[in-house]
């Protein structure tokens, strides 16, 4: 019940910082609040159209939750994951019926991000991924495609860069804030790569790729020793407080970094 009052002062946190910096009229702000409602019991899960998992990239993790959600809710419920990384096969191997499981990655923070992944896995029949391109798109989103492969199109294309810049200030080739300059100013990157990991969370990112790279052996996904002691070190960006740089309680960053 702590965690899901959180998450929701988190979510009017951010619709308010929306509102502020004009993204967001206060009409719409309320509107969205009247759509949101939490609950931590499984139950209230069984008239849905479709439940969309969103817990870190763990598989076991996954497996207990969705297969306790198949029991609850319609033959015809949906059932999608926002994982960046695990193949939706492997997510999709304990459950009775595979055939109506998808992946849905709303690109990060997927308030503000117009893009997401649509991944179908081998089982994934098309009704199912063409459901789930309507329901994405009634979201106002752009949906893209991709195949069943560890990273899918967004993630393999940016976790290498992501982790090439730890493997920089790891080696001490440059600090923090040149690099996110760098990609900022140097190659037109609304934020920096490191300003970026500060705002998924290590761990996120730690967890995806080792996933990753225990699929593929690709060693651009090998994750930085620097970054695993973070981890170990619980700096893994705002929600902590510090990362690769240190941040105020409500998300800012400190003047001491």
């Amino acid at each position: 019940q702590g965690l899901l009052e959180k998450g929701m002062n988190d979510i009017r946190a951010r619709l308010s910082v929306e509102v502020d910096e004009g993204r967001m009229t206060k009409e719409q702000e309320a509107s969205t609040l009247q759509h949101l409602s939490g609950t931590i019991e499984y139950n209230d899960l069984a008239d849905r159209d479709i439940v969309i998992e969103v817990a870190p990239e763990k598989l076991e993790l996954k497996h207990t939750i969705l297969t306790r959600v198949e029991e609850i809710v319609s033959p015809t419920c949906i059932l999608a994951s926002n994982t960046s990384s695990l193949p939706i096969i492997d997510i999709a191997g304990v459950l009775k019926h595979p055939e109506r499981m998808v992946g849905l990655h709303f690109c990060h923070p997927a308030h503000i991000m117009k893009l997401v992944e649509l991944i179908s896995s081998i089982k994934t029949t098309p009704e199912v991924a063409d459901a789930t391109f309507e329901f994405g798109s009634s979201l106002g989103k752009t949906l893209i495609r991709a195949k069943d492969y560890p990273g899918f199109i967004i993630n393999y294309l940016q976790y290498p860069f992501r982790l090439n810049a730890i493997r920089m200030v790891e080696r001490g080739l440059a600090s923090p804030a040149d690099i996110d300059a760098a990609a900022r100013l140097g190659l037109g990157h609304p934020m920096g790569p490191l300003e970026f990991q500060d705002t998924t969370g290590l761990d996120v990112t730690y967890n995806a790729c080792k996933a990753i790279y225990a699929a593929t052996h690709d060693p651009l996904f090998a994750p930085p020793v620097l970054m695993q002691q973070m981890v170990s070190a619980n700096m893994l960006g705002k929600k902590t407080g510090k990362g690769f740089y240190s941040y105020t309680p409500d998300g800012r960053k400190s003047n001491n970094q």
